[in-house]
């Protein structure tokens, strides 16, 4: 089991312990830092808990172990915000350029990523957004047929065109899901969901994102929490635990996912993505120009932003104009999601403040306060949607006030 995951050999070793011996837990927090494989454990982890024959090899061939392959299990479900969008492009020309099994497993499973977040069973059917959803789930199901496990790939061309039909009609789905964080909605259909007895089988339910949850959403997940189905696991993945609501956290089993070595990442790019010579230094790097985001212009806007912080005049600054290349015209980049571009902007801009410190630029309560107020800024960006302007510049004057 867990053959699959490059790295975590610390975290993985516990889960396989725990899994071969019956003691994961029925209520679990993977937690840890971007592209660190929270999601793909997690997956792997319901993929053994589910399985006909009882061992968990990736090689197992019961039909249980099959639908996981494919992220087709009607007992995991998926519920949380993902740019799924940028995942399916990358499996999409890793695929192209290596047409084998695995290639095509890892294109699979990153459109439904995207499409089992819209599982009736979860579904938020008072949610507005979700309209026309499942059409467009339907649409992309009835394409995923012609890429089927097993049968053939089509000729190269045809296979292109096919996959760029997926990658359309996903484009439109991931802007649906994107959204507003976890909603009380998707937790209640959840929970009934949750309550419902399935036969021969566990039941898995991921929450990816868990700490972008809407109030009323962490108050109907805590009540599941507090009395878990007993033939249930819920598994929340969050790259920020501090976050979480502490009442959640203490329910929860942590595994702390490290970031992985650069050799690691390099390997991911090589053996999962198929970059026989990476142009990148990092999996960020490498996700970031899919979403179109120059990493080295991010590395600038960062360091001006800490700059101007830092700037013993205390004057008004126009920080939305300083960081104008963080927020470009959308009539001329109408690819380019706002919201990726400022949440990839606040990732980037916590690196720096390990730097700060070692540069005596930080105390360590400015360093608190600064990570707390980044902390509200990702929950403004994606809880409460507000403007990545308004997000940026209120943590502006915040981070400044405190480096007084």
């Amino acid at each position: 089991m867990f053959e699959n995951i490059i790295g975590q050999r610390e975290v993985v070793g516990t889960l396989r312990g725990e899994l071969a011996e019956g003691r994961f837990p029925r209520s679990s927090l993977f937690f840890g830092p971007p592209y660190c494989a929270k999601l793909s454990t997690a997956l792997e982890a319901a993929r053994v808990l589910t399985c006909r024959e009882g061992r968990g090899e990736w090689s197992c061939e019961c039909r249980s172990c099959r639908l996981q392959k494919e992220l087709a299990h009607p007992h995991t479900v998926l519920i949380g915000p993902r740019a799924s969008d940028v995942e399916i492009a990358a499996c999409a020309g890793a695929l192209m350029r290596s047409r084998k099994p695995p290639t095509l497993y890892l294109f699979l499973r990153a459109v439904r990523k995207l499409t089992r977040k819209f599982d009736p069973a979860v579904l938020d059917a008072d949610d507005t957004r979700m309209k026309g959803a499942l059409e467009r789930v339907s649409r992309i199901e009835e394409l995923l047929a012609g890429l089927l496990p097993g049968d053939p790939l089509p000729p190269e061309r045809q296979l292109g065109e096919l996959l760029e039909q997926i990658a359309a009609v996903a484009v439109q789905l991931a802007a649906q899901a994107r959204g507003e964080g976890v909603t009380i909605g998707q937790v209640r259909r959840l929970a009934a969901w949750a309550h419902v007895t399935a036969t021969d089988s566990r039941k898995v339910a991921i929450i990816e994102n868990a700490d972008r949850m809407q109030d009323g959403a962490r108050n109907a997940l805590l009540k599941l929490l507090e009395e878990p189905p007993e033939a249930v696991s819920l598994v929340l993945l969050s790259t920020r635990r501090a976050a979480i609501m502490p009442t959640i956290l203490s329910r929860l089993r942590p595994y702390a996912f490290a970031q992985r070595s650069s050799a690691e990442e390099q390997e991911v790019m090589t053996k999962i993505f198929r970059e026989e010579a990476p142009r990148f230094t990092s999996l960020r790097g490498f996700f970031l120009a899919w979403r179109e985001i120059n990493p080295e212009k991010l590395s600038i806007l960062s360091r001006r932003f800490m700059e101007l912080v830092h700037r013993s005049e205390r004057g008004s600054v126009d920080i939305i104009a300083e960081l104008s290349e963080l927020f470009p015209d959308r009539r001329t980049q109408k690819d380019r999601s706002p919201k990726e571009a400022c949440a990839s902007f606040l990732e980037e801009l916590t690196s720096r403040f390990g730097e700060a410190r070692r540069e005596g630029r930080a105390r360590v309560d400015t360093l608190e306060v600064w990570l707390a107020a980044v902390r509200e800024a990702f929950s403004r960006l994606d809880v409460y949607n507000m403007s990545p302007q308004t997000v940026v510049e209120t943590l502006f004057y915040r981070m400044r006030d405190a480096a007084r």
